[in-house]
């Protein structure tokens, strides 16, 4: 980990745990920027527009996922020139392609692939055990378990420092400052590059 960059910490995980919150309130503490889901964002249009045209409910294509990659990707590096000190990311790249898998049942070579040049620092897992809250947009309650155990299992594989955020809701933003400051003292403690 180099310390004399923009930490970037990733929240990750399953639906309804809290991760946008989590966001918002770390970019606050930290008085720093957040990047959103850019796939809500795309969902959310998809189903606006699909709602003025009547019918099904849109299904997700490999471009759609390919697209969703690439523009967090663009987003979370934009932002990343305005933070200050830390960027925090609700998803990534790397997201995108598990949430491919999930949809698919497989993966895709060209998500992966956007996804492994993601630059991370420390991810944060809110646990799924808090109570699952539809939006009207969400669809993935039944499988919150799976998609937890599978970002836990390919974050682990790939050996990037995460977190786990565990309990109720109270306690999550207190969780999360603590293993955010703890990457700071290490970063402090770590002797600085020449310039």
């Amino acid at each position: 980990m180099s310390c004399d960059k923009i930490l970037r910490i990733v929240l990750i995980g399953a639906e309804s745990t809290g991760k946008t919150t989590l966001c918002i309130e770390l970019a606050r503490h930290y008085n720093t920027v957040w990047v959103a889901e850019f796939g809500r964002e795309l969902w959310e249009q998809k189903l606006a527009a699909q709602s003025l045209k009547g019918g099904d409910i849109p299904e997700w294509t490999d471009a759609d996922f390919i697209h969703i990659a690439e523009e967090q990707q663009r987003r979370e590096n934009e932002a990343a020139a305005r933070a200050n000190r830390i960027l925090f990311a609700d998803t990534n790249a790397f997201a995108t392609a598990t949430w491919y898998e999930r949809y698919a049942g497989k993966r895709h070579r060209q998500v992966d692939a956007i996804g492994n040049r993601d630059q991370v620092d420390l991810y944060l897992i809110p646990t799924p055990e808090v109570p699952f809250v539809q939006d009207g947009v969400r669809d993935g309650e039944k499988i919150r378990g799976w998609m937890h155990d599978r970002f836990v299992e390919l974050i682990e594989a790939q050996g990037t420092a995460y977190t786990l955020i565990t309990g109720p809701w109270e306690g999550r933003v207190e969780q999360a400052t603590c293993a955010i400051d703890a990457l700071l003292a290490r970063c402090k403690a770590e002797p600085q590059t020449a310039p």
